[in-house]
């Protein structure tokens, strides 16, 4: 008669314990519809700068409803105005609209909005991350992307733009200056299956003294390694309307045209990066 079979339950709790410790791993490339609703903050994080637009208005402890230069660049179209914004059902909206207004002592024929944190918050180091939509149509140029403080250019970090005439691709660039002053930059056109403008994506950056790093609903997409900024940068979005890169708006392009956001978060690590 042969001897009976014991089972062995040391492999199967080992796989157990190993199934277990990925499920409570703290990460930011879980469910990101899931996480738009969940406050929880991963293990290793702390949450030091926080906008989900739930009220009536734009919070200005938060934001300047202002562009901090208050001049034209790269011959965008828009004049940038304090009335540009709409918070509704936990989604702000920078609207741009075809009026008239003057804008660095000039009349424009579009006007849009600017909102930045330029002496309210600034953080050096870490992660930036935005939930949006982006609108469609020729000469529309979305952006949520960071800049020095005090004010000066560069180092700029675009976490995000886009062009309205393609919302299936989003742009993402490191700009720096090296020595004799020349203007560097690090860019990546990420093209994907998905329409921009049609849902709510979420899109971050997480910055160290020796990467910028960008995701994509939780999947990393670029990586620059060169002459990473070591400067507290603040916080800004926009919409801009036509300049040398997006072109002017055609027939074809509706106004008014809205960036919608859900969240702007940042998150700073309990422990410094090994």
């Amino acid at each position: 008669m042969s001897k009976p079979k014991h089972l062995s339950f040391v492999p199967l709790l080992r796989s157990l314990l190993v199934l277990l410790a990925l499920v409570a791993l703290p990460s930011f490339a879980s469910d990101q519809e899931k996480r738009t609703d969940d406050q929880t903050v991963p293990r290793g994080w702390k949450l030091v700068f926080r906008d989900e637009f739930d009220g009536q208005a734009v919070d200005t402890a938060k934001w300047n409803l202002r562009d901090p230069w208050g001049k034209e660049r790269n011959r965008e179209l828009q004049a940038y105005v304090g009335d540009a914004f709409e918070v509704k059902d936990g989604i702000l909206r920078i609207k741009a609209e075809k009026r008239k207004a003057v804008y660095d002592g000039k009349e424009r024929a579009f006007t849009s909005g600017m909102m930045t944190t330029y002496g309210k918050f600034s953080q050096q180091f870490d992660r930036f991350e935005i939930r949006c939509r982006v609108p469609k149509g020729k000469g529309l140029w979305p952006a949520f992307w960071l800049l020095p403080e005090p004010l000066g250019w560069p180092p700029e970090i675009d976490v995000l733009e886009a062009l309205g005439h393609d919302t299936k691709t989003i742009y993402f660039t490191h700009h720096w200056r090296e020595t004799g002053r020349a203007h560097k930059s690090d860019h990546e056109d990420f093209k994907s299956e998905a329409d921009f403008a049609k849902e709510y994506h979420v899109i971050a950056i997480e910055w160290s003294p020796t990467e910028i790093r960008w995701e994509v609903d939780g999947q990393d997409r670029f990586r620059s390694v060169r002459s990473i900024p070591r400067v507290p940068m603040y916080l800004l979005l926009n919409l801009a309307v036509g300049g040398d890169w997006p072109g002017a708006p055609d027939d074809e392009t509706a106004f008014p045209a809205f960036f919608e956001v859900d969240y702007v978060r940042v998150y700073k690590r309990d422990e410094p990066k090994q």
